[in-house]
């Protein structure tokens, strides 16, 4: 058995398409009405080719390689990386990524959030003229659909210098299903064509820091904000970075507690981690009281970071207890 193949519920009369291979005897079936369910191999029967060209059945192809060259169902070859919505019913959408290219490819989708923040939904490699369902989406909540980023490596058939990943941002709108269906190559049912070389498109690069622009982020607006203090030893300032909830996510009021610790968290490493990169001498990260959890979790990671002399409560006549000054090596 193996992914494109239509197959029958033996203690049913459910069939579906076999769109991936969970572990050694369990697949996930794609069902009529538009529904992946886990099944196991023994539970189910393949339908003979024969079987079903006499009821019409559509055709899959596999996701393995096979010696056969693919013929696509329309005139106009894809050129370049595609996805293709198929709906499902009046409201259900899958959607698949579309290889027809000679090569292998690994790839990695992520939706993004209002945040920028990403979390992967698919990653996998998928064969030279190939396919791989990615996601379903609601057509009911489509204006609130995820964006989908979407790295792309291309594995090398033979010696030559490796590709940088691409990495291409789609969204997707109610534009994109202003068109007629049309049949999708590969999966043989009509749906919708989306290619990716008209979507956002970036190589991904090693980053390079500049150093000088990093440190002077950290004392950008000390004119008009009180974010800066000098510390009355050589006229020096050391940058105050406010953790307070409310100054980084303004739409913090329905968050849990657990997120809320996570977001402060992420932004002090972020920081911390700059003004290392920037070479900076100190740092001030206020904190605030309240119960004390956020403190001591920063104490915690201040104490077993490598880069750091020591730590310390400063400001206590602002601040009490709610500002931690960190003397960086």
């Amino acid at each position: 058995m193996k992914i494109g193949d239509r197959v029958r519920l033996m203690k049913g009369t459910e069939e579906g398409i076999v769109v991936k291979m969970l572990d050694k005897s369990l697949v996930e079936v794609e069902i009529e009405d538009g529904f992946a369910i886990p099944v196991l191999e023994s539970e189910l029967v393949v339908v003979s080719s024969d079987e079903s060209t006499a009821f019409d059945m559509p055709k899959y192809e596999s996701q393995k390689p096979t010696k056969q060259k693919t013929v696509y169902e329309q005139p106009n070859q894809l050129k370049g990386f595609h996805l293709a919505i198929i709906p499902l019913n009046d409201h259900l959408n899958s959607i698949y990524f579309l290889n027809p290219s000679k090569e292998d490819i690994l790839i990695m989708a992520n939706e993004i959030n209002g945040k920028n923040e990403e979390k992967t939904i698919l990653s996998e490699k998928i064969f030279a003229e190939k396919f791989s369902k990615i996601t379903e989406r609601n057509m009911d909540h489509i204006n609130t659909w995820a964006p989908l980023s979407i790295t792309i490596l291309t594995e090398n058939s033979k010696w030559s210098i490796p590709m940088r990943p691409e990495k291409i941002t789609v969204k997707i709108k109610s534009k994109h299903f202003q068109k007629d269906k049309t049949e999708i190559p590969f999966l043989n049912r009509k749906g919708y064509l989306i290619p990716l070389n008209q979507a956002s498109k970036e190589t991904v690069e090693p980053e390079k820091i500049d150093v000088e622009k990093l440190k002077d982020s950290f004392f950008k607006g000390q004119d008009e904000t009180e974010n800066f203090k000098g510390t009355g030893r050589n006229n020096a300032q050391i940058p105050e970075i406010d953790l307070h909830i409310e100054t980084i996510d303004p739409y913090y009021e329905n968050l849990p507690k657990e997120d809320i610790l996570r977001i402060q968290l992420s932004k002090f490493e972020e920081k911390l981690n700059e003004a290392i990169m920037a070479g900076l001498d100190e740092i001030i990260f206020i904190h605030g009281v309240g119960n004390g959890v956020l403190k001591n979790n920063i104490h915690k990671q201040l104490s077993q970071h490598h880069n750091i002399q020591f730590f310390k409560d400063t400001h206590k006549e602002k601040f009490g207890y709610g500002a931690t000054l960190v003397k960086i090596k």
